[in-house]
């Protein structure tokens, strides 16, 4: 249903209401807002005994869009671009009361009229500037104009919130006021001005340009301090907003900020954090269907992290843990006392509440102590799995595949929780698991166990390939450093050692390579045993001696005719590998979504997320020409491209449009 803007009239002034934030799905300045606080705009000024507007917003605060980018989106800067010249160009004064999250739609809304009074709550933010983008729609340009450069570029690319006072002081607003008093104040506020009896205290919309030099003189400080890496272009290009604020009319300004956001927009880094900042989204909120019916209430944990029980009592749930190692429970239990004590302490716990909570936890010494709960949360020995069964509990089991269509099967990975069913039966218990785990602040999909591992195993694979295609190990080592792989996968193998390596590609269902197979059998088997891929005679790994002679004999014994491959063409290599990996998980239903898998790539391989990950990177390259690389690296050995490349290219489609 559209949302509508409220409009009353008291005293000559105009009050005009923007529907409340709406939430995880709130869309922000959308079109519909956008026209309706039009027509309210056009009704206010029609009226000629109009004295003043007060802009404000209903419970929850101003709209701010669940998606930071969705107010820049298509032609949605051009709509703010529109409505704030309205605003500032209104023949009366224009007051904006502030509450909630100030960003995007908001930001340029309130910057263009003259006075902004904040609630004490209300929090400011640029969440663009993660994004790869600016504040745009003219926030950008009239911030900078009145507040100043510095200001302006601190809080674009500082990357966190600021409370009212803070804002106060960076020029984000002119007064904070009490909820009780702040209306009142900013319609008298509002008609003092209409009636010439006075000045309000605001910052003058244009009051930097009117000292350009000192403007300037803190803008060159300010980009002396700018950071660098793969976010420095958006933050150049922010600073070359902020300086065409102080130097050029208002309007051309305005078009050199609307022109910076198309551009920061086109790029490849835009879109890539995009995807992955959508792709999180998704397994913070959603990605289950949801289901009916299902009241988990007493929570029993198995060789859990005391952190999950913690966030469970939290949520007033009652919580069993239980552990292998009953020793184990003593610490835990001591663990969470201290961290509810340290909240008490710190004002965020109410002590009564913290002794309810308290009495919510219990302690189970084998499994059968684990009775009476609505489910099973385990990462149990082997051993132990038939007794938690026997239980006829729901579970959820870590560690193995679950054996019953009941269990649902768990996979733990850095920050995020791969979520499956055992079978149809499970199913309904998919999106109320995946509540509970998100507790710890977890990330959580819907993935097969081990899909993680086998993206590893492919990562080793494509670089292996690599080498006996021609590259030296430091080449694609140096090559997929340089793209932004948190740890190369040669260092990679050397940590881990080559016995681990090759027993987690073979469970992955990949034969080992040559140049692998060479280094287990020479008992060069990584940094442990001092020989690996590189030599560790120091501080740093060197290139092994004679290591060239290898593998020209290994080609030579594979019938490998050596190619020249350069660090670009390293790169599309391991990524075609990947992204056949993850059209391989897709189409045998062991993923649902493409961004999931580019998670899975970016929190197990530490893929750079300035790239989106490999089906990103494949949907940008394009389908075509990536499944004809797989075809001819499944000559070298890969595995050969499925079908669902097939059927994605024949329907002009992309991986991003099965998310959709």
């Amino acid at each position: 249903m559209a949302r509508r803007v409220k409009l009353q009239r008291r005293e000559g002034v105009a009050l005009v209401t923007l529907p409340g934030a709406g939430g995880a799905q709130d869309p922000g300045f959308d079109a519909d807002l956008c026209a309706s606080l039009n027509g309210a705009l056009d009704l206010c000024l029609k009226d000629e005994g109009l004295r003043a507007m007060v802009l404000r917003a209903g419970p929850g605060g101003w709209p701010v869009a669940a998606d930071p980018a969705r107010d820049y989106d298509g032609p949605g800067a051009a709509r703010l671009a529109s409505l704030t010249g309205r605003l500032a160009g209104a023949p009366v004064p224009v007051v904006a009361v502030l509450s909630g999250r100030i960003s995007g739609g908001a930001l340029a809304l309130t910057q263009a009229v003259d006075l902004r009074m904040a609630l004490a709550d209300t929090v400011f933010a640029a969440p663009e500037y993660a994004l790869g983008l600016i504040p745009a729609g003219g926030g950008l340009v009239r911030l900078a104009r009145r507040a100043g450069a510095a200001q302006a570029l601190s809080y674009v690319t500082s990357g966190h919130d600021w409370d009212a006072q803070a804002a106060m002081g960076l020029g984000l607003c002119d007064a904070v006021a009490s909820e009780g008093a702040i209306e009142s104040a900013a319609v008298s506020a509002a008609l003092q001005v209409a009636e010439g009896g006075g000045e309000m205290p605001f910052a003058p919309r244009d009051g930097a340009v009117a000292a350009p030099q000192r403007a300037l003189d803190d803008l060159a400080a300010a980009r002396a301090g700018l950071a660098g890496g793969v976010m420095a272009p958006v933050a150049q290009r922010a600073a070359e907003v902020v300086e065409a604020a102080l130097l050029l009319p208002l309007s051309e300004a305005l078009d050199f900020e609307a022109v910076a956001l198309d551009d920061l927009r086109a790029a490849e880094l835009a879109q890539a954090l995009h995807h992955v900042a959508q792709a999180e989204r998704s397994a913070a909120r959603g990605g289950f269907a949801p289901a009916e019916g299902a009241d988990l209430h007493r929570i029993a944990l198995w060789n859990q992290p005391d952190r999950l029980a913690l966030a469970l009592l939290q949520q007033g749930r009652e919580v069993i843990m239980g552990a292998t190692d009953p020793g184990a429970l003593e610490p835990a239990f001591s663990r969470i006392a201290h961290a509810q004590e340290a909240a008490v302490q710190a004002g965020t716990l109410d002590p009564d509440q913290r002794e309810a909570d308290w009495a919510r936890l219990g302690a189970a010494l084998d499994p059968a102590g684990l009775s009476g709960a609505d489910l099973v949360l385990a990462a149990p020995g082997a051993e132990e799995v038939p007794l938690l069964q026997a239980l006829g509990l729901p579970l959820a089991l870590a560690g193995f595949a679950a054996a019953r269509a009941q269990d649902l099967r768990v996979d733990t990975l850095p920050g995020l929780v791969a979520l499956s069913a055992g079978g149809a039966e499970a199913e309904p218990l998919l999106a109320p698991v995946a509540d509970l785990l998100r507790a710890t602040g977890d990330l959580v999909i819907q993935a097969a166990p081990g899909l993680g591992a086998r993206l590893r195993a492919a990562f080793w694979a494509a670089a292996e390939r690599a080498v006996l295609a021609g590259a030296t190990p430091e080449a694609v080592d140096a090559a997929l450093r340089e793209y932004g792989v948190a740890e190369p996968p040669f260092v990679q193998v050397d940590r881990l050692g080559i016995d681990t390596v090759l027993a987690q590609i073979a469970a992955a269902g990949r034969a080992p390579g040559a140049f692998f197979t060479f280094l287990q059998l020479e008992g060069q088997t990584g940094r442990a045993a001092g020989r690996g891929v590189y030599l560790y005679a120091g501080a740093m790994p060197q290139s092994a001696p004679g290591l060239p002679e290898i593998l020209a004999a290994l080609r030579d014994e594979a019938g490998i005719a050596p190619q020249r491959l350069g660090a670009r063409e390293i790169v599309a290599r391991v990524l075609a590998e990947l992204a056949g990996e993850g059209a391989q998980a897709l189409q045998r239903g062991q993923a649902h979504r493409a961004g999931d898998l580019d998670l899975l790539a970016l929190r197990v391989l530490g893929f750079p997320r300035a790239h989106g990950g490999p089906l990103f990177q494949a949907d940008r390259a394009g389908l075509l020409a990536t499944r004809t690389r797989l075809r001819a690296l499944a000559a070298e050995g890969a595995p050969a491209p499925v079908t669902l490349w097939d059927v994605l290219i024949r329907n002009g489609r992309k991986f991003g449009d099965l998310d959709s």
